[in-house]
């Protein structure tokens, strides 16, 4: 079965938590929003059950009341997080013990409520009755964690992320329990910190906690809340190579791969992806990993692999694909496999063996057997799909905690790491109490144009929590999105097809040995992107990474748009005539009072008439959302004359783009209809007409300042694509208009005057791969290391005149140097004994 999408399977009702509608307005009694960067945290309790707690340097309140409290206490600490104070008391007439512990060091408050007693789960603390009334929200909901401004949403297991226009923000979650966790609003504003309202009691025990960062800078809250949730944890965070999956290029069989549930039918399978291996060898690019979708293993009542649709019949190598089992395969192969998994068919043999949660086995047995069989099988990553879903536990105190953690301790046993997919914000945080979950999925399946977005924003959610982000499969040849992969820090793999593969692609983003050269940290918006966002304005994106070296940070800058210049007429779908399509209002995002919704694959219509001042060339613009995965064409005709437009997936059914047609019209009312081809098609909002030849494609203007980088000094911005740059002063800032996208490696001039952009080959140019050590002290000292075997690397840089270069171990070139840009190369090769090269740049 091919050509079948996940979201088919997905069955939006009851995914993830409940919904909520929210209010905007500001929670009952808050306090007014300071604008002053440091934050200095102070928690007090009254006898009352009145609690405080104060960020002052903020001007920042947080407040609410249990009811009377008796055995109220203070004390000082220290801990895994740092120094604390803590007040400890007892509420709810003993039954429970409260308390509030305060990390100034760490920006951040942890919220303790233990049950003395069993009792109903009611009356959740802490409940906030007040806090700072920021004009700005954000959270993560349902599949894949997916970002949303300005509401809480489905969101209710997601951090809840408030902010102001200065970017000074607050995020709380909870601290623990993940899985059974729950955010709510009410009606007056207050939030309150508790459990699942389907869980009627909690036990004598039990002790849930909930968190509270406070930061100057969205970025900034993200990541202290981030470390405070691993270091109360004791996760010990995984490094950006490890493993094949983090540290080399990987081939990837999953939906959107020219290798999903298909293969060269002359070479079987496994003869296919073993003929991929050696055309990678044979390019010079070596496979680091193999990773088997789903399609690897038998599935449903007939337990056959090609059944996309159904869950798993038994966990194990397919025995038509792979006769001679799966660690027979690998062997030959000779490269380590990344696995994917999903959820259990009602047939499968497994039930009555093994103890179950709804459709996913939580049975430490069965976990045990199977991280043997794939440890055995050269497996290296255990993927673990369909977590909002289909493989989603049940809503109680126990189940899920058994399933995630006999998968991590069991694969643990057996040497190996995991992967969430498909992961609901609660598996985020989840993610914290497993030092081998290295990876996790932040975007809907085929990474492309549509799923940026998503990729960027989430890639903070899970860099917070020190797990790296996966973009999803796409092409070699794709280099937009292999750049956005290489600056995720995480793993990166293609999907091509024999005869495919864009050697000389991959080279930009990894050595000839398929080591990775990556930044040191996801790539991530920035606090202006987060906050025009938020109030509306849709600026275009501009997101940064780094890397560091002794006293040197070098910042890589990807910008797009994400706006068009707006048609000279706009007509309204709404408004025209439709055959077929209704006006709907379900989805966000669109103008007027509603959009065409088409309802029939075939036949139905949106019909326009145009009015043009005279005869001559136009261009047309659809507003429109497709939310598939795939293109939805519609039939075009401009007074009968029809052609055919993509109308390509924009990436959710909330996120518009537009499609342009350049056509002819006569003086006068002309008409213009959209018919359904087939492929039903997305939702019309509006159809634009602007005289002449307009580019439609996103087109804004960006400036990024230094400050904004984290650099004090001047700079030099060199656009990668471009192959050109420009010196930035001191306080300076970074200015383009950008369309599809920009990409700047942003060098800070050393003290030899030298702003060195490193190996001009790589999209990563100072990336630690290549790149061990960097440092000016009036020359600029680097050690470049080498693949065994690898050719000369030719680094370059700016400079105010022609530098020298020399070499201590390996060889340098001569340097080139262009009086006009200021510009140098020079050629280093490794020594004949080793694999670095030490080399000084003088002025």
């Amino acid at each position: 079965m091919t050509g079948l999408n996940r979201r088919d399977f997905i069955k939006v009702a009851g995914v993830g938590s409940a919904a909520l509608t929210l209010p905007l307005a500001g929670a009952v009694a808050r306090a007014s929003a300071g604008t002053v960067s440091p934050t200095v945290l102070k928690g007090t309790v009254s006898a009352s059950g009145a609690w405080q707690v104060t960020a002052s340097e903020l001007g920042w309140t947080f407040s609410g009341s249990v009811g009377p409290a008796t055995g109220v206490a203070t004390r000082s600490g220290t801990d895994a997080l740092g120094t604390y104070s803590e007040t400890t008391f007892t509420f709810q007439s003993g039954a429970r013990k409260g308390g509030i512990r305060v990390y100034n060091s760490a920006s951040a408050v942890v919220f303790t409520d233990t049950y003395v007693k069993a009792a109903a789960n009611a009356k959740p603390f802490p409940t906030i009755t007040g806090y700072p009334a920021l004009p700005h929200r954000l959270s993560h909901h349902e599949c894949f964690g997916k970002f949303q401004f300005n509401t809480f949403s489905a969101a209710a297991d997601s951090p809840w992320v408030f902010f102001d226009a200065k970017g000074n923000t607050f995020v709380l979650s909870a601290a623990n329990h993940f899985q059974e966790a729950r955010t709510t609003q009410a009606s007056d504003g207050s939030i309150a910190a508790g459990v699942l309202s389907s869980i009627g009691s909690l036990p004598a025990g039990y002790t849930r906690q909930t968190i509270l960062s406070t930061k100057a800078g969205i970025g900034a809250a993200y990541h202290a809340w981030g470390a405070a949730l691993t270091t109360l944890a004791g996760k010990t965070l995984p490094a950006n190579d490890t493993g094949p999956i983090l540290n080399t290029l990987g081939y990837w069989t999953d939906n959107g791969a020219d290798y999903y549930y298909k293969y060269d039918q002359s070479k079987g399978y496994t003869g296919t992806l073993l003929a991929v291996r050696d055309e990678w060898e044979s390019q010079k690019i070596p496979m680091g990993y193999l990773q088997l979708d789903s399609w690897w293993y038998p599935k449903g009542p007939d337990n056959i692999w090609d059944d996309l649709p159904d869950g798993t019949y038994r966990y194990e190598a397919d025995k038509e694909l792979f006769p001679d089992g799966l660690s027979a395969f690998q062997r030959e192969l000779g490269k380590p496999l990344v696995v994917h998994g999903r959820w259990m068919d009602k047939s499968s043999p497994y039930h009555g063996q093994y103890q179950f949660s709804n459709d996913v086995v939580i049975d430490p047995k069965f976990w045990q057997s199977v991280m043997e069989y794939l440890r055995d099988g050269g497996v290296a990553v255990y993927e673990q799909d369909w977590l909002c879903n289909n493989a989603k536990p049940g809503d109680n105190l126990t189940d899920a905690d058994a399933f995630f953690d006999n998968m991590a301790h069991q694969a643990a046993n057996g040497g190996m790491d995991l992967q969430y997919c498909m992961a609901l914000p609660r598996d985020y945080l989840q993610s914290t109490l497993y030092p081998n979950l290295t990876t996790i999925r932040v975007s809907d399946d085929r990474f492309e144009r549509s799923k940026w977005d998503a990729f960027l924003y989430d890639s903070q959610f899970a860099g917070s929590l020190g797990v790296w982000p996966w973009v999803d499969v796409f092409m070699s040849a794709e280099t937009n999105n292999l750049l956005l992969a290489n600056l995720s820090a995480g793993p990166v793999g293609v999907g091509d097809a024999l005869g495919k593969l864009n050697a000389a692609n991959l080279r930009q983003v990894a050595r000839p040995d398929g080591v990775i050269v990556k930044p040191d940290v996801p790539i991530v918006p920035t606090d202006a992107t987060y906050v025009g966002e938020a109030d509306g304005k849709l600026p275009a994106m501009v997101a940064t990474t780094r890397v560091a070296h002794v006293g040197l940070n070098y910042r890589y800058v990807f910008a797009y748009a994400r706006q068009s210049t707006p048609p000279e007429q706009t007509y309204q779908a709404e408004s025209a005539t439709l055959s077929g399509p209704i006006v709907a209002t379900e989805n966000s995002g669109y103008t007027g009072s509603g959009y065409a919704d088409y309802q029939n694959t075939d036949q139905d219509y949106v019909q326009w008439t145009v009015q043009a001042a005279a005869a001559g060339t136009y261009t047309l613009m659809f507003r429109y959302a497709n939310g598939g995965a795939t293109d939805r064409p519609l039939a075009i005709a401009v007074n009968g004359a029809s052609r055919t437009a993509a109308f390509a997936p924009t990436g959710s059914w909330t996120k518009w783009d537009v499609q342009g047609l350049t056509v002819t019209l006569v003086k006068g009312a002309n008409t213009v209809r959209a018919t359904a081809t087939g492929s039903s098609a997305g939702n019309i909002d509006w159809l634009g007409v602007s005289r002449g030849t307009v580019p439609t494609e996103p087109s804004q203007a960006v400036s990024v300042s230094l400050a904004s980088l984290g650099l004090t000094g001047p700079a030099y911005a060199y656009d990668y694509f471009a192959g050109t740059g420009k010196l930035v002063a001191q306080g300076g800032s970074v200015s383009a208009t950008v369309t599809t996208g920009t990409y700047w490696v942003v060098a800070p001039v050393g003290t030899s005057g030298i702003a060195f952009l490193g190996d001009a080959g790589k999209f990563v140019s100072h990336g630690d791969k290549r790149v061990e050590h960097l440092s000016d002290d009036g020359s600029v000292h680097t050690t470049v290391a080498f693949a065994p075997g690898e050719g000369p690397v030719t680094l370059h840089g700016y400079a105010p005149r022609k530098p020298t270069a020399t070499a201590t171990s390996g060889s340098v070139g001569a340097v080139a140097y262009n009086t006009s840009t200021k510009l140098f190369t020079v050629t280093v090769t490794a020594p004949a004994a080793g694999n670095a090269a030490v080399v000084t740049i003088a002025p």
